[in-house]
């Protein structure tokens, strides 16, 4: 009798339409202008590992805004004493949906231990769309103020400029096609910029910055000329590898060097 009164109870919460509501959150996000991978992964409560597992055709140094990124699938452990009804309500979706999500799970036998696929997390497919001059030209300017903000926060124009240089430098020398490749270059598994790692890189730009950057993209300035690297040496150790590269010219706190 009480199981029967069980199945019954869980065919009542089946047919029950609109008793929950649907899952609001969608599996996807498309990327806009200054995401990363790691800020949608951050903002998505996801690690960054997953994201990039769950996108395997997007390349995380040249993020393309529009691109629609598949969120990784997110599941569930049955508990003892849990329900689908007791899920459901705990996630925001609704029964049959997530009936709907797991077809191998028998809703009058849940067992233990089983892991269950939450509804509008199922695996489609990222899709990039075509990019157009204007908006590469955009994302340049974009991660150009970031950079030379977070590696010449406090530095003087001419400084910030020389920094945005170098990494003009860097793309015209084959390091990426874009800003933000150059910006997010990963070698030996190490970013090749501090600011990418501690985070700083994702600050607000400071006006001179954003004047920096439009002095190097728009108006051509090159103060360092063939610099390809640069570095405070009060702050870089003296077995740095930095310090033999040949010297250009030295701009406030900052060493320019090929």
């Amino acid at each position: 009798m009480r199981k029967l009164y069980f199945s019954i109870f869980t065919a009542l919460l089946l047919i029950g339409v609109g008793a929950m509501p649907a899952l609001a959150a969608s599996n996807a996000v498309t990327v806009e202008p200054g995401n990363t991978m790691w800020t949608i992964a951050n903002a998505n409560g996801i690690s960054l590992q997953a994201l990039l597992a769950a996108n395997p055709k997007v390349n995380p140094n040249d993020l393309i805004v529009g691109t629609v990124l598949q969120l990784p699938m997110k599941t569930v452990t049955v508990k003892p004493g849990d329900t689908l009804w007791i899920i459901a309500n705990e996630f925001g979706v609704s029964v049959q949906a997530l009936v709907a999500a797991n077809p191998s799970v028998n809703p009058n036998d849940l067992i233990v231990g089983s892991v269950l696929q939450l509804p509008g997390t199922m695996p489609t497919t990222a899709t990039t769309p075509s990019t157009s001059s204007s908006t590469i030209s955009q994302q340049n300017m974009y991660w150009m103020e970031h950079v030379i903000n977070a590696e010449a926060t406090g530095e003087t124009l001419q400084a910030q400029v020389a920094v945005g240089d170098v990494i003009l430098h860097r793309m015209n020398d084959g390091y990426g096609s874009t800003v933000q490749q150059v910006v997010f270059q990963v070698n030996s598994g190490h970013y090749q910029f501090t600011s990418v790692a501690n985070g700083f890189i994702y600050s607000a730009p400071s006006p001179s910055s954003i004047q920096a950057a439009k002095d190097v993209l728009d108006n051509g300035e090159d103060i360092v000329p063939g610099a390809l690297v640069f570095y405070n040496p009060a702050q870089t150790p003296a077995s740095s590898w930095v310090r033999t590269q040949p010297f250009i010219a030295q701009i406030d706190q900052l060493i320019f060097a090929r």
